[in-house]
């Protein structure tokens, strides 16, 4: 535990302890009769908290919302048998979406980004239909993006040091102003790759170009399902990369989305973690990079096992389905 670069260990313990509660939320605190599964084809593939539920059923050309049965304990949500084709699947939502962001009575909807995120049972599987993101909390579908941690080796008077550059968001940013945030972050957005995505960020976000990104490294993924009160549920993917940045390199805000970069040491990364000045998932990220470079261990830290294995939940959405239907059968009789 010697590693960790903080006064007090029981207080960063506590700030991971807190970034995880923030992001790994919903199968801790939400009680499963709170939401329903989405279904195409008879496979869940999101999942529909119960008044956005009462929404989606205005639209009964579209959605079919179900209530509780013996078949399905939680009801459920799906798609009018009809629309059997992702094209035809798309448009029908598109449009109905459309028509709730005008009746103002889902705010997240008014945030209409003009982006598509893709529907799959899986990153690779092949696309059931595709949403406007901003509505994709609305059917709790898997979302994906994609993280860079950049860092650099800078000589001191003490030697050799690590560093992370880290970006504060623009205080104007819709979501998260002025937290901090990767040196590059994005959603992945329709038919893109996970490196596509990242190196694009990079550039537009950092201005750091190809001939850097072609060092950075995938390392891994975090997970989590997330419940945010205005917005949704978020069953979340990030896929990680890794970058060794040369001392010299000066990043630069290209789309105005960073209000400012730092190269920080460690210690201080560590400090502005306990502060909670992290974008939720962003923490997570920095925790995940602190574990596999050796910062945060099992030695002398708190509950490091149960810790780290939140960093990699299965929220496959039928391995959540199963742990809510469990959830639920748990419950005490009224």
């Amino acid at each position: 535990m010697s590693s960790l670069p903080v006064q007090n260990v029981l207080d960063f313990a506590d700030a991971v302890e807190k970034a995880l509660d923030c992001c790994d939320n919903f199968l801790v605190q939400g009680p499963p009769w709170k939401c329903r599964p989405f279904l195409i084809g008879g496979d869940v593939v999101g999942f529909v908290r119960n008044d956005s539920a009462h929404i989606l059923a205005k639209h009964s050309h579209v959605f079919i919302v179900s209530q509780p049965t013996d078949n399905f304990p939680l009801g459920f949500v799906a798609l009018q048998p009809e629309l059997s084709t992702p094209e035809q699947r798309t448009v029908a939502v598109h449009n109905a979406f459309e028509s709730i962001r005008d009746s103002g009575e889902c705010y997240p909807l008014t945030t209409w980004r003009n982006e598509s995120y893709v529907v799959s049972a899986t990153f690779s599987s092949e696309p059931l239909l595709k949403v406007e993101r901003s509505g994709a909390g609305l059917l709790g579908i898997k979302q994906y993006g994609a993280h860079l941690n950049a860092y650099a080796w800078v000589e001191t008077e003490t030697g050799r040091e690590m560093r992370m550059w880290l970006a504060r968001r623009s205080p104007t940013s819709n979501t998260f102003p002025g937290m901090l945030d990767q040196i590059a972050a994005g959603g992945i957005g329709n038919g893109m790759t996970a490196r596509e995505t990242i190196v694009h960020e990079a550039e537009e976000e950092a201005g750091i170009p190809l001939s850097l990104m072609q060092s950075a490294r995938a390392v891994g993924s975090i997970s989590y399902f997330f419940e945010e009160p205005v917005w949704g549920l978020f069953l979340e993917t990030e896929f990680i990369f890794d970058i060794k940045l040369p001392a010299t390199f000066q990043p630069r805000a290209v789309d105005g989305e960073v209000g400012e970069f730092y190269c920080w040491p460690l210690g201080e990364v560590c400090q502005r973690l306990i502060a909670g000045e992290f974008k939720p998932n962003c923490a997570l990220v920095v925790i995940d990079f602190l574990v596999r470079h050796g910062i945060i261990t099992a030695d002398g830290f708190p509950d490091f096992e149960s810790k780290v294995s939140r960093l990699h939940r299965d929220i496959s959405p039928s391995a959540v389905y199963r742990k809510l239907l469990s959830m639920q059968q748990s419950q005490p009789s009224s």
